[in-house]
């Protein structure tokens, strides 16, 4: 994965809040992010839980904010899954093994292909996909 350094001017903070165009800038810059997260992060045809392939996909935004360091712009998905787990997360990073227990229904089966595993199977984990910080190689080379 590409290095990307972002280099802001000394004194940024304030000049958002003087000068609306440094905002319009930064929030360019985090919506050509959130754009380069669209296209790289994984999406499943079946979907999962009910929900639409694509569901984390159809999640991420650009969200502005200050706090007491000053404005900030959150880019990424807020899907999770039916137990609360930011599966984003899970995507980005990769998971450990960990076992999947049935709550709602009789047994754990594969929709595709019928196979049955049970009411509770040991999953391998995943490997890690860096769909979310390499959309910030988008940046490179850009000046806002």
């Amino acid at each position: 994965m590409e290095k990307v350094k972002v280099i802001l001017q000394h004194g940024w903070e304030r000049a958002i809040e003087r000068d609306p165009g440094v905002a319009t800038a930064m929030y360019a810059g985090a919506a050509i992010v959130a754009e380069g997260q669209r296209r790289r992060i994984p999406v499943g045809q079946d979907g999962s839980h009910g929900r639409p392939g694509g569901y984390a996909r159809s999640r991420i935004h650009v969200e502005a904010g200050a706090d007491t360091t000053g404005p900030w712009w959150d880019i990424g998905s807020d899907a999770e899954s039916p137990d609360g787990y930011p599966y984003p997360v899970g995507l980005e990073l990769g998971t450990r093994p960990h076992v999947i227990e049935v709550r709602d229904k009789k047994v754990l089966a594969n929709r595709r292909t019928g196979q049955i595993f049970g009411k509770r199977v040991n999953h391998p984990g995943t490997k890690p996909y860096p769909w979310c910080r390499a959309a910030l190689a988008d940046l490179a080379g850009r000046v806002l």
